[in-house]
């Protein structure tokens, strides 16, 4: 039994549909006019316990809030959510558990940009962090003529401009990302607050900085920062990549992506990038629909790596079933097959 007498009950709180426990259980009301909402959120934040008709339980892991990092959401944005959503005052072990499990996750990227692989960050301590050790260090590539856009300590920087609140997918699909959603709820539950408009503006127009890496020296940079507790979100910047050749290639008409793989797909794309992870759907869901639309979405040589002969043949069938692709131009590559 948990003691939550100290929580204050809000005045409003039948219009609010979450009760949040101090051991991280959140209880959603599924009768509530913004559950549609409140349930994007809660399974971008928290894992599910159990779901019956009136009522759904989650509950908060560091786990489950990396994945909420990194697709976009920040610490603060998931506190303010929770506090307007909550019934009561938020427990103040779950805010300083929120900030404890984000603090260093979701703080520098490896990008995939034009061929090139970079180390990004908005925080210049976070960079020079990482440079601190000798691995790094050492795979770090270094200017010998630094351009207009890097600082004197070897940093290149950017401005980043591209916080898409939508993505359209191939085939026309557009979908909203978990910003756009955690927007819409602040505006729907927003009372006094001045929180919606800082949420707004959670990457766009900051300045990032970058380091250059050795792409044979990437796999050592990556367990290295996993070792420093700075695990690095994995990008890559299809759209402005002119090193790989695009491949011609879309959806037909009679692909229609559900609502479900929609979701997953914006899961997987923001800021015009790529985002490595892994969308897992149950048999029958339609994994094979959301694979060939990645792909067409990139539009890049694209490998599917499968467990068996059989799956290499089912893949080819569905990509020339969904896309332009003809099925002579998808090679495969197995033993035995000429």
């Amino acid at each position: 039994m948990l003691d939550s007498s100290s929580l204050a009950l809000k005045k409003d709180h039948e219009s609010r549909p979450v009760w949040v426990s101090a051991d991280g259980r959140i209880i959603l009301e599924t009768f509530s006019s913004v559950y549609k909402e409140a349930y994007d959120f809660l399974v971008a934040i928290a894992e599910p316990v159990s779901r019956p008709e009136l009522v759904h339980e989650y509950r908060l892991t560091p786990y489950s809030l990396y994945a909420a990092v990194s697709v976009g959401l920040e610490a603060d944005n998931i506190i303010s959510v929770l506090t307007k959503l909550c019934k009561t005052t938020l427990p103040p072990n779950i805010v300083d558990f929120i900030r404890d499990s984000t603090k260093t996750y979701g703080k520098a990227k490896l990008v995939l940009q034009k061929g090139k692989y970079l180390v990004q960050s908005a925080d210049t301590e976070v960079l020079k962090t990482l440079l601190s050790n000798k691995v790094i260090r050492a795979a770090r590539i270094v200017k010998s003529n630094p351009g207009d856009g890097e600082k004197e300590d070897g940093l290149m920087s950017t401005v980043n401009t591209e916080q898409d609140a939508k993505f359209t997918f191939a085939g026309g699909e557009t979908a909203v990302n978990d910003q756009t959603t955690l927007n819409a709820l602040q505006k729907a539950l927003d009372d006094d607050d001045d929180d919606e408009e800082e949420s707004r503006q959670t990457l766009n127009d900051k300045k990032v900085f970058s380091f250059e890496v050795a792409g044979e020296q990437v796999e050592h940079v990556k367990r290295v920062c996993i070792e420093l507790d700075y695990p690095l979100m994995e990008e890559y910047d299809f759209r402005n990549d002119s090193v790989n050749k695009s491949v011609d290639m879309d959806l037909k008409p009679i692909a229609k992506i559900r609502p479900y793989q929609e979701k997953s797909l914006a899961k997987m794309f923001g800021n015009g990038r790529a985002r490595s992870g892994v969308i897992v759907l149950p048999c029958g869901a339609g994994k094979s629909l959301t694979g060939v639309t990645a792909a067409c979405t990139i539009r890049k040589p694209t490998l599917c790596l499968c467990t068996s002969s059989v799956s290499v043949e089912q893949w080819r069938y569905q990509f020339s079933l969904w896309s332009t692709k003809p099925r002579d131009e998808v090679g495969r590559f197995a033993a035995g097959m000429s």
